[in-house]
This record gives C-alpha cells, sequence and structure tokens, in this order.
C-alpha cells in the first residue's frame, strides 16, 4: 500500500509523462502527415491515445466527489 504522497507524485508523473506523449503525437502526426509516412500516422495516433489514457488515470480530467450528475438549476 502507499501512502498518500506515493499516489501524488505518481499522478504528478502520469500527468507529466501523459502530457508528452501528446504533445510528441501531435508533432509526429503532423511531421508524418508532410513526408506521407503511414507508418508514422499510426504510431503518432497510439501516442496521443496513450497520452490521453494517462492524463486521465492521473486524476486530472475528473470531476470533484460529491458533485451532482445534473446541472444546477435542472431538476
Amino acid at each position: 500500500m502507499t501512502n498518500g504522497r506515493g499516489k501524488a507524485v505518481g499522478g504528478y508523473f502520469l500527468r507529466l509523462l501523459g502530457g508528452v506523449l501528446v504533445i510528441l503525437g501531435i508533432l509526429g502526426f503532423f511531421s508524418s502527415l508532410t513526408q506521407g509516412n503511414p507508418v508514422g500516422l499510426i504510431l503518432a495516433v497510439i501516442f496521443v491515445a496513450g497520452g490521453a489514457v494517462m492524463l486521465k488515470r492521473s486524476g486530472g480530467a475528473g470531476r470533484p466527489k460529491g458533485v451532482a450528475s445534473t446541472s444546477p438549476g435542472t431538476r
């Protein structure tokens, strides 16, 4: 079991690594697009998708606990 600090450091690491992968994937996509390299396009899409999953798992994209599923004022 990890303590709260270990979870926080892991979350920050996932957020950093996910952001780097998304940026590299976008740059690789445009680079491969200009060169006409289909393998590079596929790898770029995989990098962007993997980075998005890491960002999602880091907890940065979620709603805080206790927030209602409906918007305020609609009941």
